[in-house]
């Protein structure tokens, strides 16, 4: 994790890790995991609330305790890659 949720603001890009599986082969019985960062935005944080954000797909998530996720771009990056390239996730 590259800091506290609480520290997350809303228009930060993050990337969070899943675990997926990806199909067995070689007769493996089970299927093999594999990780994957996808990236999301913040788009609603409260002091007493998780922080929500919108997926590379646009499913919302919570950003929980346990998750595992690092920032790509902290807000004053983002408000600048905004005003240079347009939305940035939309």
């Amino acid at each position: 994790m590259a800091g506290e949720t609480s520290d997350l603001v809303v228009g930060e890009i993050i990337e969070i890790k899943y675990r997926m599986p990806r199909p067995a082969f070689d007769d493996r019985a089970s299927p093999q995991l594999s990780d994957r960062w996808i990236m999301a935005e913040i788009i609603h944080q409260d002091a007493d609330t998780l922080p929500i954000a919108r997926l590379a797909d646009g499913q919302l998530t919570d950003i929980r305790a346990y998750m595992t996720w690092r920032r790509i771009s902290r807000m004053a990056e983002t408000t600048r890659l905004a005003r240079s390239s347009g939305p940035y996730m939309r």
